[in-house]
């Protein structure tokens, strides 16, 4: 019959000088201490952003999630709720830029519905219908989205329409 050759199967060990990497890891005293992980940041809202044809872009958790995502040059509109746990208690930047819509001619009292309306416009406003959207929004909301994102990517239009809407 057929006889089966096992080519380079010597059936000798072969010694290596290497080690592992297990071999030489160092012990951890009790004493060290351990790096423990960051908390998640506590979600304060919800942003549902939308395309022109109404399909769902995403669901965000803040606006520098909106502005990074990968199809942000698609949204149209974008639905911002408060989803935090207890009552919207304002942040120290949410309060400056409520305060600046307040100085610009916004009515005061409803702090909360006002920074809501401040964070939508900070979100993005579609450019085909903009001079509109910024008009509904008025002048103390646009100045609020400018203090509290002046580095928004659509900072530099709102800027612009102020300058025109401030002039009328």
């Amino acid at each position: 019959m057929a006889t089966i050759a096992l080519a380079g199967c010597s059936g000798t060990k072969v010694e290596t000088s290497q080690t592992s990497a297990l071999d030489v890891a160092p012990a951890v005293a009790k004493d060290d201490h351990v790096a423990r992980e960051k908390p998640e940041p506590l979600v304060r809202y919800q942003f549902t952003c939308l395309s022109a044809d109404g399909s769902l872009i995403g669901k965000f958790s803040s606006l520098e999630e909106v502005w990074a995502s990968t199809r942000y040059m698609h949204i149209t509109d974008c639905q911002v709720a408060y989803v935090g746990s207890g009552p919207h208690v304002l942040t120290s930047e949410e309060t400056a830029a409520v305060n600046a819509a307040v100085a610009a001619g916004a009515p005061g009292g409803q702090a909360s519905a006002l920074c809501l309306r401040i964070i939508r416009a900070s979100t993005r406003t579609d450019p085909r219908n903009l001079a509109a959207s910024l008009a509904a929004y008025g002048v103390p909301v646009v100045k609020g989205a400018l203090t509290l994102a002046p580095s928004a990517p659509q900072a530099a239009i709102f800027t612009r329409w102020l300058k025109t809407a401030v002039v009328s």
